[in-house]
Order: structure tokens, then C-alpha cells, then sequence
């Protein structure tokens, strides 16, 4: 933060527990901002629709429309990645999310369609900068931060998700879900900018100047900047041309597919195959959801304190993950034990691949460039899985075609993972760099 560590503070803010655990703290009230606004809808669908006399397939495309942000935007919200400082970025993602809450409330279909995209472009640069604020600030810690990143999401969506009506009964359905930007955004904007000022602590100016520090105390020579602070790269890195970029995607993509399909049709395949009403589907299939909360902290236990190899986690998670949708298919009576696991698991694997992420990339640009590259096919596929899985169940009618692809999307998911973490292959470009 801004005070100097010698000042006359009480000994308890400037220890070095209290320094450390700040812009941990700091970091995860921001990444608790990348999901639930947009999770607080669904329960709002029907006050909406009424409001704004919008049709079934409207508010189905309003609740689609993130995801295909995610996936389309990436490549966008790289490019400015590239241009911005982490820090700055970061403030501009809260401010898209606020000001499209604003939009999106403002009582009209298209104010609604129009802001939403706007906090979904905010959410896209925010998904790029979570894991390269990681890489660069807590990389001895990847897998606790990575971890407490998941499990933050996923605890501000189950808040949403259960608080968005009962608050939509006091300030209406507006109040409601620009709320759950605005208020949270608010904190967030205020602290970040405190804990990780632009061109101040935390920013790439400030680390590649500590580094430099550290290296001349060592008479290290200094690495190649991305930015050209300290070297200069003949030629960049080549993502794209890195095969083991793509099969990460594919990884993430089969894991992604297979969540956004079991998110939207799970409630209707418990009805249909346990016998449930509206309301107990709905229930059952939160069990999904709140066991992802758990999920992604048994990463870093079974990391650091089991001493597990990442290739046995990620065996592990993924076993857990194929067993929903393929114990769906062969005994769903026993759905409370698939939801189980499958939840656990799904939010312990995006938890794992990213600590992989990463681990495979040695600065801030390298992990900007990969993760964009993951997350655009990851987002792209993942819009497809709830219409192909939805026009699947109105052709056969039935629940065991539908749930044997989303268990292909699992199979590819683990396939990919484990060749993955077996590769050693670096991008290319990584070693033609130079010093001056």
C-alpha cells in the first residue's frame, strides 16, 4: 500500500502477515465481481420478462449472451491487455461492469441485451487479468491464490443466485441486479486502486524494477522485459504455434462444454429421470453448484500439504468429473452423489489447468497470451454445449444421448489435461531473446 512501512502505523498493519494477506484480500474481492452479476439474472428471468414483456427465447438469449462474450471478446480484451498496465486494466474491467449494470437496468430490452454486454466485456479483461496478476504477484503461492480465486466466484454466485429475489422483493428487480454490481464494485475500485495504484506497487514498472534490484545483489544479468524495460525480444512468443497451448484449450474446452451444458439442463434432466418438481430440481441441482466452493480448495491440500504431483490431481479431479455426467447416464437415482463429485470436481479442475497455465509461462505477456488464447476457444465452445445438449433432448427425447456427449466433453477434457502436464515443450520464440 501507499504508507510507507516505517511510519508510526499500529504494528499490526504493517506486519509482514498483514502486507502479505492485503492484496491477497485485494485481488479476490475483484475476481468475486467476474461472475456474480450475471448470475443474479436467472433468478430475476421471470420479474424481467414480465417487465419488459420479453419472449422465452429473449431471456434465454439474455442469460447466453456472457458466455459468447467470453469467447468472442477475448482476443479484443488481449489486445488492450497488451497496451495497458495490469493495474489500470483491472480498474477499467470494474468500471465496464458497473457502468453496464447501470445500463441493464435502466428498464428496456435493449438497455438489458445492451448492458449486459458491457459487463460481460468487463468480465473478459477481468478473466485475463486474474491468472497474470497471479504469475506476477503470488507465484509462489499459484495454486492457494488460483484456488481462492475459483472459490471466491463461486461463493459470490451462490450469493447471488440465492439472495437476487428476496432483494429484488425490497428494491425491485432494477435495484436488484444492478446491485450486485454496483455496491461490491464500488469496494473493489476503491481498495484496488490503494493497494495496486497505476505505476505504483504491484505494477510492472515497480516488479521489473524490484527484480532488477534483486538480480544486481546476485550479479544475475536481468531477463528480456515483454515491455523492453530491461531487454529486448528479437522475436516474440509464439502462442498460437504452440501445440501444447492448443491442447490446453481443448482441455479447458471440454471442461467448459460440459459445465454450461449440466448449469442449464441438469434441473430438467432431474425432473425427468428422479421424478423431482420445479422447485426440488432446482434445489438438487444447487448441490452442483455449492460443492464448488469446496472443490477448488483441495487443490493446494493435495498439492502441498499431500505432496501429490500435479498429474495425480489432475487424474483425480478428472475421474470425479467424468463420474457426473456418466453416472447420469447409467444410475441417475444416485444423482445426489454425482452432483457431488461433479461439483467438487469441475471447480478443482479450472483450478488445477490454470495453475498449470501458470506455471508453463515465465512473464505476465506469455501468461496474457496463453490464457486468451485457451479462454476464446474454452468460451466459444462452451456457447454451443446448452443449445447442442437442448436440440439433443427435443430429438431423441430422452436423457442418455444428451448425457453420453456431455461425458465426451469430460473424456476429451481429461485426455487433454493429463498430455498436457506430461509435456515439457516450451512456446517457440521463448529462447530467441536478447539483452542489450
Amino acid at each position: 500500500m501507499s504508507s510507507s512501512p516505517s511510519s508510526p502505523a499500529s504494528s499490526g498493519a504493517t506486519s509482514p502477515a498483514w502486507q502479505a494477506a492485503v492484496p491477497a484480500i485485494t485481488f479476490l474481492l475483484f475476481v468475486s465481481l467476474l461472475r456474480s452479476p450475471i448470475t443474479a439474472i436467472p433468478p430475476l428471468l421471470g420479474r424481467i420478462g414480465a417487465a419488459l414483456d420479453m419472449s422465452a427465447g429473449e431471456m434465454g438469449a439474455l442469460t447466453s449472451i456472457p458466455v459468447f462474450c467470453f469467447g468472442i471478446l477475448t482476443p479484443l480484451a488481449s489486445m488492450v491487455l497488451r497496451r495497458l498496465e495490469v493495474n489500470v486494466a483491472a480498474l477499467w474491467a470494474l468500471g465496464l461492469i458497473m457502468a453496464g449494470a447501470l445500463i441493464r437496468s435502466s428498464g428496456s430490452v435493449w438497455a438489458a441485451f445492451g448492458g449486459t454486454a458491457v459487463i460481460a466485456s468487463g468480465m473478459t479483461m477481468g478473466n485475463l487479468i486474474a491468472p497474470m496478476v497471479i504469475a506476477r504477484d503470488f507465484r509462489s503461492r499459484t495454486a492457494l491464490m488460483t484456488a481462492s480465486y475459483s472459490a471466491a466466484i463461486n461463493v459470490a454466485v451462490t450469493l447471488s443466485t440465492a439472495l437476487a429475489v428476496p432483494l429484488a422483493l425490497v428494491i425491485g428487480w432494477q435495484g436488484s441486479s444492478a446491485a450486485w454490481a454496483l455496491v461490491p464494485g464500488i469496494v473493489a475500485a476503491v481498495i484496488w486502486w490503494r493497494v495496486f495504484p497505476p505505476h505504483g506497487r504491484g505494477s510492472e514498472a515497480a516488479v521489473i524494477a524490484e527484480r532488477g534490484k534483486a538480480r544486481k545483489a546476485t550479479s544475475t544479468p536481468a531477463p528480456p522485459s515483454p515491455t523492453g524495460t530491461t531487454g529486448r525480444r528479437k522475436h516474440g512468443v509464439r502462442m498460437a504455434s504452440w501445440p501444447l497451448a492448443w491442447i490446453m484449450a481443448a482441455a479447458f474446452a471440454g471442461h467448459n462444454f460440459s459445465y454450461y451444458s449440466i448449469v442449464a439442463w441438469l434441473p430438467t434432466a432431474l425432473r425427468d429421470t428422479a421424478g423431482m418438481g420445479e422447485s426440488g430440481a432446482g434445489v438438487a441441482s444447487s448441490v452442483f453448484q455449492v460443492t464448488a466452493i469446496i472443490g477448488p480448495l483441495l487443490v493446494p491440500i493435495m498439492m502441498n500439504r499431500l505432496g501429490w504431483p500435479i498429474l495425480r490431481i489432475i487424474v483425480v479431479v478428472s475421474c470425479a468429473w467424468l463420474a457426473l455426467p456418466f453416472g447420469m447416464l447409467l444410475a441417475p437415482s444416485v444423482w445426489f452423489a454425482w452432483c457431488i463429485l461433479g461439483g467438487m470436481a469441475q471447480g478443482a479442475f479450472f483450478s488445477a489447468l490454470f495453475t498449470v497455465v501458470i506455471q508453463r509461462t515465465e512473464t505476465p505477456d506469455e501468461n496474457r497470451q496463453l490464457t486468451a488464447l485457451i479462454q476464446t476457444t474454452g468460451y466459444i465452445v462452451a456457447a454451443v454445449g446448452p443449445i447442442l445438449i437442448g436440440h439433443l433432448h427435443s430429438v431423441v427425447g430422452g436423457w442418455s444421448l444428451p448425457f453420453g456427449v456431455i461425458g465426451t466433453g469430460t473424456v476429451v477434457m481429461t485426455v487433454c489435461a493429463i498430455i498436457a502436464v506430461r509435456d515439457r515443450s516450451t512456446p517457440p520464440g521463448r529462447a530467441e531473446t536478447a539483452t542489450p
